[in-house]
């Protein structure tokens, strides 16, 4: 038994009853060929050089991108994009052990001041940053007794990548080193 797929379609030029005529390219005389050589050779070399031109803006593309650009935008890293602008972190470190231990503080800087959580808690000093970048803030809330309680940050830009300052709470005092993160 011979397959279907032999059987089900007609035989090619038959359309129904009717033989239908083929038109051949070897109909075309001589001269018709010979005068459309130079284009063809023409559209074979444009199209080459297409091809070419493709492949090098490719290769270079490539070739510029030797490390992971994006590396640093999934980094968490900010960048600095506009001066003191962007997350901060760094150490915390009191000058007398009766003030506690090193503790991680975070500071974020936008266009219109700053926050600085300095103990990874609920306390977060608010402030105003110059135009010279001197960053200065402080926390004030009342304690136990009706006592007033305020924590101050002070500090400015050491470099491009990193602010140094102190913390000054009562008796207890805090050396802060910051770097972008």
């Amino acid at each position: 038994m011979s397959p279907s797929y032999l059987t089900g379609y007609p035989k090619l030029g038959r359309v129904g009853k009717k033989i239908q005529k083929k038109i051949l390219a070897s109909a075309e005389s001589h001269s018709d060929r010979r005068s459309s050589l130079p284009l063809r050779q023409f559209a074979r070399c444009f199209t080459s050089a297409i091809v070419m031109v493709c492949a090098l803006i490719f290769g270079t593309f490539l070739a510029g991108c030797a490390e992971d650009l994006a590396e640093r935008l999934q980094s968490g890293k900010v960048m600095a994009w506009d001066g003191l602008l962007g997350r901060w972190a760094g150490p915390v470190a009191p000058t007398a052990p009766s003030c506690g231990g090193i503790t991680e503080g975070l500071l974020s800087i936008g266009t219109d001041g700053f926050g600085f959580d300095p103990f990874q808690s609920t306390t977060v000093i608010s402030g105003k940053v110059a135009s010279d970048g001197h960053l200065a803030g402080t926390f004030a809330r009342t304690g136990g007794g009706n006592q007033s309680l305020s924590i101050s940050f002070d500090a400015a830009p050491a470099d491009v990548d990193t602010i140094r300052g102190t913390l000054a709470s009562g008796r207890c005092h805090w050396s802060v080193t910051l770097h972008r993160s």
